[in-house]
């Protein structure tokens, strides 16, 4: 008995065709998966946890302080501390400006330094985190606002000379700093402890080392979700395009030479971009912010000067 040969090629298409369902759900997990993540990631940006405030000033030496509230200039509540100048500094103050998720309790460390040094200081919480009102971070857009609110109360105090304030900012703070001071002329010096030159770029490198993710095209989709929830196109918060701005008046640039969340190169590409008088200064062996609290002795000897050189009259006498 003769047997027809049976044809293979329905099943080779059959086979052919599974494959090709399969790639193609695959490649719709992963790229589902991706979107999530990307918008989990923002989320996360833009509505940071708040934490509670858990200490004073008075754990940090500072006697005297204010507990204040005063409105951002969109108008959103915002609360800190005022400690007033003291007599040897003709009215010096200093705007602290902490960094992303924190409060201002993290800038007491600094506050404790420049305070001992006579200045007045004034640590608030940004908006949306700590105490103060608010529904979203926007990561640098927004929140020079709150700096001109703060601004305001300081220059409506009798005891805080107009001509001599100065803004102390660490991460977002510092950047932050740097977009206020480019358009606000009464800061008179900036210090800018691990500032960003660009939020884009500095979500590009987030999402490749936060998630293992190449930056294209989950960096622009971790964007694109922050400025759908920040209501702004946070994207364009480019310290790096306004830093030139502040000239004459002087800029202090601070950053961890083993900074992994914020790489050192940020802070380079600000200094070049800066006009003069500036300086940069690189801990060889530090990490992200919080110099006061790992190095205090250089860090002194780095923002005490400087201060003093931009903000205090020639008979000041500090540290006394």
């Amino acid at each position: 008995m003769t047997h027809l040969p049976v044809s293979t090629a329905p099943r080779r298409r059959r086979l052919w065709r599974w494959l090709g369902i399969s790639l193609t759900l695959l490649l719709v997990v992963l790229v589902a998966g991706g979107v999530l993540l990307a918008r989990s990631r923002a989320l996360r940006l833009i509505h940071p946890e708040r934490d509670p405030i858990d200490t004073t000033p008075a754990e940090f030496g500072i006697p005297e302080w204010e507990e204040i509230t005063f409105q951002s200039a969109d108008g959103l509540r915002l609360a800190g501390w005022f400690i007033p100048p003291g007599p040897e500094v003709d009215g010096a103050t200093i705007l602290l400006l902490h960094g992303f998720s924190y409060n201002r309790a993290a800038m007491l460390p600094q506050a404790a330094l420049l305070v001992e040094q006579g200045y007045g200081a004034l640590l608030y919480d940004t908006r949306n985190l700590g105490e103060s009102e608010g529904t979203v971070t926007t990561l640098g857009l927004h929140e020079p606002l709150d700096v001109r609110g703060a601004l305001d109360y300081l220059l409506a105090r009798d005891d805080v000379n107009p001509d001599r304030i100065g803004i102390l900012g660490e991460s977002l703070g510092a950047a932050t700093a740097i977009r206020a001071a480019a358009i606000m002329p009464e800061l008179k010096a900036v210090v800018a402890e691990a500032a960003f030159s660009s939020l884009e770029d500095n979500v590009s490198e987030g999402v490749r080392r936060l998630t293992g993710l190449p930056p294209f095209p989950f960096a622009p989709l971790v964007l694109w979700f922050a400025e759908r929830e920040a209501g702004g196109q946070v994207g364009q918060v480019r310290p790096v395009d306004e830093i030139g701005l502040i000239a004459p008046r002087p800029v202090l640039l601070l950053h961890g030479g083993q900074d992994t969340l914020i790489n050192v190169s940020n802070s380079e590409r600000l200094y070049a971009a800066a006009g003069e008088p500036k300086q940069l200064h690189v801990f060889p062996e530090a990490g992200h912010g919080r110099f006061m609290e790992t190095y205090a002795d250089e860090f002194a000897a780095l923002v005490v000067p400087f201060f003093a050189d931009a903000l205090l009259p020639e008979t000041a006498v500090v540290g006394g």
